[in-house]
């Protein structure tokens, strides 16, 4: 079976949400480096997620966030279909729902951390 591993946040988006967040090094990857990155969408498709990590106190701090689908609703996947190219996958990931994920779970790791100082 096959795996989607779009980078669906580039390292633009990445700059803007270090700075927004305030972390330090963040990085947003999609090498495969858990089984967590590993999750499947309604239809079956299997996606990967991204691992994101960043610097606190000299610590490297990770996390998997879980991804949420949308049905494709794009016309590339039914024209592909249609010509018999290739099948592809009937949800796509939300990439919005993705980076506030990233933006909230990092704020909450910052005030956690700012709590325990």
């Amino acid at each position: 079976m096959s795996i989607d591993i779009n980078r669906i946040i580039g390292l633009t988006q990445e700059k803007r949400i270090e700075t927004e967040t305030g972390v330090e090094n963040l990085h947003i990857g999609f090498q495969n480096q858990f089984a967590e990155q590993r999750q499947i969408d309604p239809s079956g498709h299997q996606h990967r997620a991204p691992v994101v990590s960043w610097q606190e106190n000299g610590e490297t701090r990770r996390f998997v966030p879980m991804l949420t689908f949308q049905v494709n609703v794009t016309e590339t996947p039914w024209l592909k279909k249609v010509l018999g190219i290739e099948e592809e996958p009937d949800y796509r990931v939300d990439a919005d729902a993705l980076e506030a994920d990233i933006k909230h779970r990092l704020q909450e790791a910052r005030k956690a951390d700012v709590a325990s100082v």
